[in-house]
């Protein structure tokens, strides 16, 4: 669990700011009034059922979905209507639940081309941190990435969001689909990437033990709505959290 010390990073002003944001597809409303804060270095996490909008939520945060109303701000400024591209060159990264690597590519090329915005001079750099951080990635560096495990093609689209040093990074679902151990062991190199590097981040899942780990506070979402928020150390003294779910 999270120090004290780690905790009190919530208390900084917000580097990632929600207010009222609400969303939609067509008619159907999937986001309500949701209000959520991400302060430097802090790894904030929003569990929620299938279903509930937290994909909706990270692609309405990075700039990817249209129908959405309310503010997003950014260092203090309203990045609400300014394309995901934009967005992406700022520093703000997201890893999807579904397809997060290039199968055909060897592991060394996707990380690659996590370096849009990274001069040519800084790349060999990064991979070596890269390495040093996740060594099964080091000794697969050749291997197509559709070969990989489940764990490593999760350990590598994080890392080709951490070689363009993000600000931020929008991690949905991060832990789908691992075996426990797995989704524990990514969880905490995400937490290391997070302190070495003082990147934000927010994660959506449903692992709720292994979020509330390496996060300092929590948003449980529910049909839409934000329905609490608390710090992620009373939340992990909870009994069961179907009552949240």
């Amino acid at each position: 669990m999270l120090s004290a010390i780690e905790n009190n990073v919530a208390n900084q002003p917000a580097l990632l700011e929600v207010q009222g944001l609400s969303a939609r597809y067509g008619k159907r409303a999937v986001l309500s009034d949701i209000d959520i804060r991400l302060a430097p270095g802090e790894i904030v996490a929003v569990l929620g059922h299938n279903g509930a909008g937290k994909t909706t939520l990270l692609h309405s945060i990075m700039g990817m979905h249209d129908e959405r109303s309310g503010g997003i701000f950014y260092h203090g400024k309203d990045i609400s209507r300014r394309p995901y591209y934009k967005n992406a060159s700022d520093g703000i990264s997201l890893t999807p639940a579904d397809a997060p690597v290039f199968r055909p590519l060897s592991v060394e090329a996707n990380l690659r081309l996590g370096t849009y915005s990274t001069s040519p001079k800084d790349i060999d750099d990064r991979l070596e941190a890269i390495y040093a951080t996740f060594p099964h990635l080091k000794d697969r560096r050749l291997q197509l990435a559709g070969t990989l495990s489940g764990g490593e093609q999760r350990m590598l689209a994080v890392s080709m969001a951490v070689m363009n040093k993000p600000r931020v990074m929008l991690l949905d679902e991060p832990s789908i689909g691992l075996a426990p151990a797995t989704a524990d062991m990514l969880m905490s190199e995400i937490s290391l990437v997070s302190k070495s590097l003082g990147t934000s981040v927010l994660i959506v899942d449903q692992n709720v033990r292994g979020a509330l780990r390496v996060s300092s506070r929590v948003y449980f979402l529910r049909m839409g709505r934000i329905i609490l928020e608390e710090p992620a150390e009373v939340s992990a003294q909870r009994e069961h959290y179907w009552d949240l779910f």
